[in-house]
C-alpha cells in the first residue's frame, strides 16, 4: 500500500497560496524559494497573524481547493489509478474545510478529474502514523518534515520527501529527498515483496 500526502505532493498548493498572501501584504512577490519551513515562519514579509488569516480564508473557500492545480503529469495519474485499482493506493492529509462545505467530498471529485476512480482519502486531525499503520501502508510520501518525522520514527513505513524549498534543510536517517515523482514508482516496487512483483 502507498499512502500519499494531497498537497506539495500531487497538487500544487503552495503557488495560489503564495498569491493570496501577496495580495494580502501588498509588498510584491514571495518567491518559494524564500521560505525555509512549512508554516512560512522567520519569513522576513510574513508575519503568522498573516499566514493564519490566509490559511484560513481558504478553508472557507472551495473553490481554492478545487481550482489547485495538479503536479504530476497524465502518465504518472495512470499509474497511481492502476495501484488504486488494485487497493494499494491511499492519500492521507491534514486538510481541514469549513462547517459551510464538504471537503472530503471536493478533495474526492479533484482527484476523479484527474482519472482517480473512487479514491480513498482519509482526513487526519493529528498524527498521520496511526493512519499508516492502520491501512498498512509501506509506502509514505509527505512534503512536510514533520510528518515525514512523525511516520519514521513511529511506523515500519519507507518515507519518501519531495524536495522543496520549505523542506530543504530537513535531514533526517528514515526519510529519503526525492526530486522526481516516479521515484515514488521504484522505490514502492522495491519494497513489495517478491512474489507480489509483476
Amino acid at each position: 500500500m502507498v499512502g500519499l500526502d494531497i498537497d506539495g505532493v500531487v497538487a500544487d498548493f503552495l503557488s495560489p497560496f503564495l498569491l493570496r498572501l501577496e495580495t494580502r501584504i501588498g509588498k510584491g512577490p514571495i518567491p518559494a524559494d524564500s521560505l525555509t519551513s512549512v508554516d512560512f515562519s522567520a519569513h522576513p514579509a510574513l508575519t503568522e497573524e498573516t499566514v493564519e488569516d490566509c490559511a484560513e480564508a481558504v478553508r472557507r473557500d472551495p473553490r481554492f481547493w478545487a481550482g489547485l492545480d495538479s503536479l504530476l503529469s497524465p502518465e504518472q495519474w495512470q499509474r497511481l489509478e492502476r495501484l488504486n485499482r488494485r487497493g494499494q493506493l491511499s492519500f492521507i492529509t491534514h486538510r481541514t474545510g469549513h462547517e459551510s462545505w464538504d471537503i472530503h467530498a471536493v478533495t474526492t471529485e479533484w482527484f476523479r478529474r484527474h482519472g482517480i476512480t473512487s479514491p480513498d482519502v482519509h482526513l487526519v486531525e493529528k498524527e498521520k502514523s496511526a493512519v499508516v499503520e492502520r491501512l498498512g501502508v509501506v509506502l509514505f510520501v509527505d512534503d512536510n518534515y514533520e510528518n515525514c518525522r512523525e511516520v519514521a520514527e513511529k511506523t515500519g513505513a519507507r518515507v519518501l520527501m519531495p524536495h522543496h524549498p520549505y523542506n530543504r534543510s530537513f535531514s533526517h536517517p528514515g526519510v529519503t529527498r526525492i526530486t522526481h515523482f516516479n521515484e515514488v514508482f521504484a522505490q514502492f516496487k522495491s519494497c513489495r515483496p517478491p512474489a507480489a512483483v509483476s
